[in-house]
């Protein structure tokens, strides 16, 4: 399994899980489920959804074993995958999320008996540090950082104070009328940060839905970032104070991103991309380009319209 697409969960059968959603399948195809995953690339003997009604014609390309469709769908022929139909696919999946999912649990200590210290860490002052956390060789963790149960640091990281490592994500399914509250979504993944990736003070890195949030090897965070669930980001990026990357987006290597940058979610970001500061990304961006802007474009168009613009205002 790969951890971070996927989390295991105990096997359950498809047709317990269609009682739980009281959703349609086929029961000629009955099996066992043994892992949430991400729709893509998805993982044999793994659940996902269909976040979108669009992604019904990319269901060929997914391995989840089994997706939650919405009921008004069909599941495609091309597709291997068994489709559940529910009425609410998102809702659905928080639901199933809750019912099966491994809940976040904390003990009594500062740095849990169950966590994994390399001797050679130093560890600050009220530092917390949950069950299950791997801390490799010579990480340096200032005080007041805490560190979510499951969370993967690897050796030479360092971590300033006020860093939080592995909370909740933002992730809420809407109400469907003005009678239901927002239903929250459970994170039961997890975050990594590979090998000397250095996270500012006061940044959160929230643990993702399933599988993991990923900050590549020698990636440098500054002050006050934000890094959503199920975030990827690659090697040798560089992102200033401020920055912002919502759930799910991809950050090639090297890219350089300046402060206050806002990206959404869902898109990719190409390897050597430069991202000038305060702009807005909102699709995603080829190997190579230099965006700015609000919403972003590349930097020559942006020049060209901000010269366009002062000759017509003089």
């Amino acid at each position: 399994m790969d951890r971070l697409t996927a989390t295991s969960i105990k096997p359950i059968k498809i047709s317990q899980i269609a009682r739980i959603l009281n959703a349609i399948f086929d029961e000629k195809k009955d099996q066992e489920v043994s892992s949430f995953c991400t729709l893509f690339p998805g993982e044999p003997g793994g659940i996902s959804f269909l976040a979108k009604d669009s992604y019904i014609k990319r269901l060929k390309d997914t391995k989840a074993s089994v997706v939650i469709i919405n009921e008004k769908q069909i599941c495609p022929d091309d597709s291997n995958s068994i489709c559940l139909r529910v009425r609410n696919p998102y809702q659905a999946w928080g639901k199933l999320l809750s019912e099966l999912g491994s809940r976040i649990t904390w003990s009594n200590q500062e740095i849990s008996k169950s966590s994994n210290v390399h001797k050679s860490a130093k560890i600050g002052k009220n530092v917390v540090i949950g069950e299950n956390v791997l801390i490799g060789e010579n990480v340096v963790i200032h005080p007041n950082v805490t560190i979510y149960p499951n969370s993967i640091i690897e050796k030479n990281c360092i971590i300033h104070s006020g860093a939080v490592i592995g909370a909740d994500g933002f992730g809420f399914a809407l109400p469907e009328n003005s009678e239901e509250t927002l239903q929250k979504i459970p994170h039961i993944g997890h975050v990594i940060l590979h090998e000397d990736v250095e996270i500012g003070a006061n940044s959160c890195v929230d643990r993702a839905v399933v599988g993991a949030t990923s900050i590549g090897q020698g990636t440098k965070l500054d002050n006050l970032c934000q890094i959503g669930h199920n975030v990827q980001i690659g090697n040798g990026c560089v992102l200033a104070g401020q920055v912002g990357i919502a759930g799910s987006t991809e950050i090639g290597n090297h890219v350089q991103i300046g402060g206050q940058v806002g990206i959404v979610g869902h898109i990719k970001i190409g390897d050597f991309v430069r991202i000038g500061a305060q702009s807005g990304v909102h699709k995603s961006v080829e190997k190579g380009k230099t965006i700015i802007g609000s919403p972003a474009v590349e930097a020559s168009i942006w020049r060209r319209n901000f010269a366009n613009y002062n000759m017509k205002s003089k």
